[in-house]
């Protein structure tokens, strides 16, 4: 006869047993890493290709601003349903809906025949790829203890720079050899194998919690005060942690970080009058330089301000004084202005940081990481959304002097909404 399991209830939910050694925990957090890198390639695959696209006469440069906004539009929309049902239903099944279900629509690119097929197919990818990041962080706080679960989502804080890297890297490779449509299949069959080795290692690793891990002490002695701070409505929470106006920081980095790095390439071949495989290579500068933007970021908040608004202001100031002198002097030389470009979007890798990966965590004992995360990424990705393609609208009509000064006016608002909201977060964290 089997024992009966005894459940810790919190939010209507058992709580989880974490895993306790270290070669668990270090195959767990790979897992997730390359679950979550794997939709860089099967997303920025059409940033690094869009560029041919357009002169190749497949689709327009108004057009290519479209599918990236239907993408980011269905991605953030879908966030909002991810982050509540990632709560509630089993993450890992979750992501493996999500993974595969980019990967085939990877596939039907590959087919398309006009781009009206591709902005269908890309807004069903962004909506497919929403599935994802919730319910990863929601299993990373399941699985592991605060402290390590902390250093988990620095880790995949990396995912951005090194998928960026890895899908421009193939995709300018694909290009030069055999052209754009086989850009999409190498992404159908990379994304698809991760999908499956998702499904299986996490049903592994959950089966080794479940069985060998621990409970996480402080909740199960604090089960009754963690149960009644569940209750408290996200709206409520959402005000007293300041996260009205964070949103507004949420959303500025939204349009510089993945608006920019999309546009990057384009904005090379148009000023530096390159090539689309030259374009994309100088590229690659971009993440290279944004893979440190993780750890300082991370390295500045723990050693100097413990306060992840304050680090995101420091953050976006990097950004305005890398966009000014862009300005005065980036057109002289393409790598200047790739080395700019990139200080502007490690910046806002740092902000991402602390705001899409961090900043949740704070909310794991009511149950509400993944409905927290699902709305802050949410709006990241509306940002977004508004810079894919108002970013092709400014630079047609107005040209990339005006479209730049703009970036550096947000960039700049940026930091005075940090200033101003950075105590009500403080306060908010050392009194919740």
């Amino acid at each position: 006869m089997k024992k009966p399991r005894e459940l810790h209830m919190v939010h209507n939910s058992p709580l989880k047993k974490k895993l306790i050694t270290d070669k668990s925990i270090h195959f767990f957090v790979s897992i997730c890493w390359l679950a979550y890198f794997s939709t860089y390639l099967g997303r920025l695959n059409y940033s690094a290709s869009m560029n041919d696209l357009v002169h190749s006469g497949f689709i327009t440069k108004p057009q290519a601003g479209m599918i990236g906004t239907g993408f980011f539009f269905c991605y953030g929309t879908g966030q909002l349903i991810s982050g509540f049902l990632g709560d509630r239903i089993s993450p890992r099944i979750m992501g493996f809906v999500g993974i595969a279900s980019s990967s085939i629509i990877n596939l039907c690119v590959y087919f398309a025949k006009d781009g009206t097929a591709v902005m269908i197919l890309w807004g069903l990818n962004g909506l497919a790829q929403s599935l994802i990041w919730s319910p990863i962080i929601k299993i990373l706080s399941d699985r592991l203890s605060r402290e390590s679960c902390k250093k988990a989502c620095i880790s995949m804080s990396t995912t951005v720079a090194v998928g960026t890297l890895s899908a421009y890297l193939m995709s300018a490779v694909i290009i030069a050899l055999i052209g754009w449509r086989y850009v999409f299949f190498a992404s159908f069959l990379i994304v698809g194998i991760i999908s499956i080795v998702w499904l299986i290692a996490i049903g592994k690793v959950e089966k080794e919690a479940d069985a060998y891990g621990i409970l996480d002490e402080e909740k199960d002695s604090n089960s009754q005060k963690t149960t009644d701070v569940s209750r408290k409505s996200t709206w409520k929470v959402f005000v007293a942690a300041g996260l009205i106006p964070i949103s507004i920081c949420i959303i500025i980095q939204g349009i510089l970080k993945d608006g920019v790095t999309a546009w990057v390439p384009t904005y090379i071949s148009e000023i530096f009058r390159l090539g689309s495989v030259t374009s994309i290579l100088t590229t690659i500068i971009l993440p290279i330089i944004n893979l440190s933007g993780v750890y300082v970021a991370n390295y500045v908040n723990y050693r100097y301000f413990r306060n992840e608004v304050k680090t995101s202001g420091a953050c976006f100031a990097v950004a305005s004084i890398s966009l000014v002198l862009l300005v005065l002097i980036g057109k002289f030389n393409v790598i200047l202005a790739a080395l700019l470009l990139a200080f502007t979007t490690t910046g806002m890798i740092g902000v991402n940081t602390m705001f899409i990966s961090l900043i949740p965590l704070y909310f794991s004992k009511m149950g509400k990481v993944s409905t927290i995360t699902g709305i802050l990424n949410s709006l990241a990705y509306a940002g977004s959304a508004i810079s894919s393609y108002g970013i092709g609208y400014l630079a047609e009509k107005y040209g990339w002097n005006i479209t730049i000064a703009l970036w550096l006016v947000l960039a700049i608002v940026g930091v005075f909404v940090c200033i101003a909201v950075k105590g009500v977060w403080e306060h908010y964290t050392k009194n919740s």
